[in-house]
């Protein structure tokens, strides 16, 4: 099993799902640019291009720059693999349209962490009783290209999973790297997102209100709360672990693509330097 298995990418989302692969009891091959890695990494079996990379693994976990997610992850569906994708998976909607349409079936994901948060799991609000949602994303790090593509694509692809579509309405820059998303959910929900890089005061959670009163999604410390009490809070393995699981077991939800694909495009209209 551990020879089928391919991590590309060793920075601070790589060497994360490396540990989780080795709790797994996997021992992948390694993919980085960076060859002085190879020194830190000899017990592994390391080549600084996926090209160059031997046989055809079964899965594939690529989290590089999403510039060049697309090549790489054409090249290894090409070989049969089921690839995973860090998010973004792709600067732009035509780059992941194109591999969605060559490779029939979706036999790839995009990295949904958040849907294995307990804050969500077994969680489906009924959209006729919630009256608003307002949304916190303010992180302490930054990513590659700016907060609403780095961060802000958590708590999209959560509103696509627990309703259905959105439409951003407005966004407003705050600060150098903090913004605030307005927009609407099935047409009639409204929703705002604040999202931050750099932020002092680490916050990363939802508020529903709804006609039964106030379901609080805390992603940071992985509970939910309805009306001050909590009603889901996680104990044992931790959520990028389940995530790895499934995508070793063949049971990641692909439907992950379709929901980056509606992002993209909706992204796309705002332009990608917000």
């Amino acid at each position: 099993m551990s020879s089928t298995v391919v991590l590309v990418g060793l920075g601070n989302m790589g060497r994360k799902y490396l540990n989780k692969l080795l709790e797994l009891n996997v021992k992948p091959t390694l993919c980085d640019l960076n060859f002085e890695l190879k020194r830190e990494f000899q017990n592994f079996p390391f080549y600084h291009s996926y090209r160059d990379i031997e046989g055809n693994p079964s899965t594939v976990f690529v989290a590089i720059n999403p510039q060049f997610h697309p090549e790489v992850a054409q090249y290894f569906l090409s070989k049969g693999a089921f690839v995973l994708l860090e998010k973004p998976p792709a600067l732009n909607y035509i780059d992941l349209a194109r591999l969605a349409e060559n490779f029939g079936g979706y036999p790839f994901g995009v990295s949904e962490i958040e849907r294995y948060s307990l804050a969500v799991k077994n969680f489906k609000p009924d959209p006729h009783k919630v009256k608003a949602v307002l949304i916190n994303r303010l992180n302490g790090g930054r990513g590659y290209i700016n907060p609403i593509w780095d961060l802000a694509w958590h708590d999209l692809y959560l509103i696509l999973y627990l309703f259905g579509e959105f439409e951003i309405k407005t966004v407003e820059r705050k600060g150098d790297f903090y913004y605030r998303v307005r927009g609407e959910i099935l047409k009639s929900i409204p929703f705002e997102l604040n999202v931050a890089w750099n932020y002092p005061n680490v916050d990363r959670s939802w508020t529903i209100l709804t006609s039964d009163g106030e379901i609080v999604l805390d992603f940071l410390n992985e509970r939910r709360l309805e009306n001050g009490k909590t009603v889901s809070l996680r104990k044992g393995k931790d959520k990028l672990y389940e995530l790895v699981k499934d995508c070793l077991s063949g049971k990641y939800d692909t439907l992950s693509v379709q929901r980056a694909l509606f992002i993209l495009k909706e992204l796309e209209k705002r332009g990608k330097n917000l």
